[in-house]
């Protein structure tokens, strides 16, 4: 199959920052729904305080390995951890985040397995702060909230940035934008305000790292070591964010004993935004080679729709929101960038031995094959 070279100006790291500062703010400083002086009052009471955390962690998909890393972080902020893992733990811990758990351990971090709908499998005793990263709807996030809302201090429901409904005219989310009211995570959201929990959300969006449990940038890596074509849905400069692990755990670290938290919604993400096309040519750099992108109209071939193609790993759309009301309210920072850290990633990557494995293209196969029959490509 010969394939058209993708037409598209590939963005530098500087093009892509230009391209960042350019996104307006929107709404200014009235997104959080505070005043100035509100503002800045929180920004003095970020004070966290040492307490007892329990950590209740999904036993699989994009958020899995939050866990992980929250415990460590809020391990090294003084507080006693607790994590109860969701799932049967013969099965689920041979695979990572979960086969590295005895770091944990010797941390001095107690883990447990147990599932999140049945509170007889909940460890025992009271916690302070309880962060429920393993609940999409009510069904399984009711039972946890039930059991600590009598007691907890503070309450973190990590929800998902994904409930945001898409605005092709202002792309850029902000905490209040509007949400999918059908969305499990609003409706959890909901169920917490009304039974006047003391909580705080969360909305990450994807999510990169050491551990990772869900492909991001390996589908790229998959690809461009292979010296196989990179489809990409057209035009290829829709704007993500990548935020690492690290960076995710610090911010969910930060609120317990910030009181000023309790009631508020925060973005988890990058500061810095980058395209389909830039993610392969950073991975492209750190191999030595140059990506063979391929754009392609995913709804012109029938392989996608929504914002959704198949086989790619992310929306279609532009999906990046800003994490500025994290810094200004929670002193949160981020320390990664996914340019900075995309050599570390294909190291890693690597490492694992992935690039020896047999991978699963016949999706890409497909989308080829469809490319031709619909005059995109040339057999």
């Amino acid at each position: 199959v010969s394939l058209p070279p993708s037409k598209v100006a590939t963005p530098s790291r500087s093009s892509d920052s230009k391209m960042q500062r350019s996104v307006t703010m929107r709404r200014g400083a009235s997104s959080s729904g505070a005043s100035a002086p509100l503002r800045a009052s929180r920004r003095g009471a970020v004070s966290v305080r040492a307490g007892k955390a329990l950590i209740v962690n999904t036993k699989g998909g994009g958020h899995a390995f939050i866990g992980y890393y929250l415990a460590k972080e809020l391990k090294a902020k003084g507080h006693s951890v607790t994590i109860m893992n969701d799932g049967d733990k013969e099965k689920v811990s041979k695979k990572a985040p979960y086969s590295h758990y005895d770091e944990l351990t010797r941390d001095g971090i107690q883990v447990c397995w147990g599932n999140p709908r049945d509170p007889k499998t909940y460890p025992g005793g009271t916690f302070d702060i309880v962060y429920d990263n393993n609940g999409k709807d009510m069904e399984s996030c009711q039972p946890v909230i039930d059991t600590f809302r009598h007691t907890v201090k503070h309450y973190v429901f990590v929800a998902s940035a994904g409930a945001y409904k898409a605005d092709p005219i202002e792309p850029m989310h902000m905490e209040g934008d509007a949400r999918k009211s059908t969305a499990g995570h609003v409706q959890v959201e909901q169920y917490l305000a009304a039974r006047g929990v003391p909580a705080t959300v969360f909305q990450p969006l994807y999510i990169y790292g050491p551990l990772t449990n869900k492909d991001c940038e390996q589908w790229f890596v998959d690809r461009i070591v292979r010296d196989r074509p990179v489809l990409i849905p057209a035009p290829g400069i829709q704007l993500t964010t990548l935020t690492h692990v690290e960076d995710v755990a610090s911010m969910l670290a930060a609120v317990p004993g910030n009181r000023a938290a309790v009631g508020q919604h925060y973005n988890v993400c990058s500061d810095r935004c980058i395209s389909f096309v830039g993610i392969a040519k950073a991975i492209g750099k750190a191999l030595g080679k140059e990506p063979q992108v391929v754009l392609y109209d995913p709804s012109a071939i029938g392989t996608g729709k929504s914002g959704k193609a198949d086989g790619f790993p992310f929306r279609t759309i532009h999906f990046f929101a800003s994490s500025d009301k994290a810094k200004r309210e929670l002193g949160w920072q981020p320390k990664h960038d996914f340019l900075g850290d995309a050599e570390a990633c294909v190291r890693d990557y690597l490492a694992s031995g992935r690039q020896n494995q047999d991978i699963d293209f016949s999706t890409d196969t497909k989308i080829m094959q469809l490319m031709v029959e619909h005059g995109m490509a040339t057999a």
